[in-house]
């Protein structure tokens, strides 16, 4: 307004026109600040959506990676084990239906609501396709365990009062043609959860990731409270206030440079890694080796035995768990939780004992398997599926060893976390 009447105001048209220039020149600069000011509002809003968002889905991922775990063990210990055990040593287990509605606690709700509200939009295209990803393996899964309950359902509730030899065929220790599907599926559904909860733990440490990034802090629970790092002047002060030896040892530490001893950080570094290998090494012998050969072998295709070339932990490895499980002893540790101390030293001679494991089948393969080892007849009697008696302890073997694979993966990766948060 000010502008419009000191235009009209001057007399001479150059003058009138510069005043008109200056007029549009603050109406433009008005408008940009608040389109600028809206911008930020936007910007902010969105960048609180993405902070709520990550938070949930990494509450999520925790509870999706709790309950597959639970459920991986629930079916190992209750069934595949008991049942693969014998099944291989030329038993006649029961097919013991697995139970009725056992995945029906893992929800998939969030990730559904989120993307009909377009809350997603805030998250970068390679982060949503991982957790679609996810999803979709989820979904695969609880279909698997659907048709994997509806056949135990029709096919042997019904036969629940028989005996266990109308399961097998006759003067056989094999399933029959119409019951075979039962050592596939209860194979495939174990493989599956295990997979799938290491998925679990992997997109949560992702989106933890992002989040770390994006916001500069990390993802604490509640009864957490975090640590900034002290000055000497305020440690000093707190040792004045409280009379506390814990602080007194603080400022000693703060005045020799550095709060956590480099043996701890050298420790931690090597047991994340230590932690990847076995979750690689977890995967790769399953489907490399595990999973081709009891797929072929629960249809009755008579899969070779092959001499194991697989490879766990390498020389340098296996000295350097060596010289861990000896650090834990030392004086840099005794602040840590006896309990996790412990828990961390047993992981590691695990670790060293199941890589003895793996070596000796290694061993017995290339000692007793022939050295021409695709003619079938050398595995296998005439007309029949099963493994010769000399042969029948390569399943079992492989079976022990992938699940003890999964299970130290998983006891590594709950000590990993436990020896971040005392990090």
């Amino acid at each position: 307004m000010l502008f419009l009447k000191v235009t009209r105001s001057v007399k001479q048209m150059g003058a009138r026109f510069g005043w008109l220039i200056a007029e549009l020149v603050f109406v433009f600069l008005g408008l940009y600040g608040a389109f600028l000011l809206e911008r930020m509002h936007d910007n902010d809003m969105d960048l609180l959506r993405k902070k709520q968002i990550l938070q949930a889905l990494v509450d999520e991922f925790d509870n999706y990676e709790d309950e597959l775990s639970s459920a991986s063990h629930s079916l190992d210990e209750g069934y595949g084990i008991p049942f693969f055990t014998a099944y291989s040593s030329g038993e006649k287990p029961f097919p013991t239906p697995i139970p009725f509605g056992g995945m029906g606690s893992v929800n998939t709700g969030i990730w559904e609501a989120m993307l009909q509200s377009g809350g997603i939009e805030v998250l970068e295209v390679g982060m949503i396709q991982k957790v679609q990803g996810f999803f979709k393996k989820l979904q695969d899964l609880l279909d698997l365990y659907s048709r994997f309950e509806r056949l135990s359902e029709s096919m042997i509730l019904p036969q629940m009062d028989r005996e266990v030899e109308y399961f097998y065929e006759s003067d056989s220790s094999e399933l029959r043609n119409k019951y075979k599907w039962y050592v596939n599926s209860l194979f495939t559904v174990g493989m599956s959860l295990r997979e799938l909860s290491q998925l679990a733990q992997n997109t949560k440490q992702l989106l933890s990731q992002e989040y770390e990034k994006t916001f500069g802090d990390g993802l604490i629970n509640q009864d957490d409270v975090p640590i900034a790092s002290p000055s000497k002047d305020t440690l000093v002060a707190k040792e004045d206030d409280l009379g506390s030896s814990e602080e007194a040892q603080l400022v000693e530490e703060e005045d020799s440079g550095d709060t956590i001893s480099p043996l701890i950080h050298e420790f931690h570094e090597f047991y994340f890694d230590i932690q990847q290998k076995i979750s690689e090494s977890s995967s790769s012998f399953d489907t490399q080796i595990a999973v081709p050969f009891f797929t072929a072998y629960s249809e009755g295709l008579k899969p070779i035995p092959a001499k194991l070339e697989f490879k766990f932990l390498l020389d340098e490895e296996i000295e350097q768990v060596g010289v861990m499980i000896k650090g834990l002893s030392s004086q840099s540790f005794t602040s840590f939780p006896p309990e996790l101390n412990d828990n961390l030293r047993n992981s590691l001679e695990n670790c060293l004992h199941l890589n003895r494991n793996l070596l000796n089948l290694i061993t017995r393969t290339h000692q007793i398997i022939p050295l021409q080892p695709n003619q079938e007849s050398l595995f296998y009697e005439l007309n029949s599926t099963d493994l010769m008696e000399e042969f029948s302890w390569y399943p079992n073997e492989l079976f022990n060893l992938g699940t003890s694979l999964r299970s130290l993966s998983e006891e590594f990766g709950a000590l990993k976390e436990s020896l971040d948060t005392q990090l």
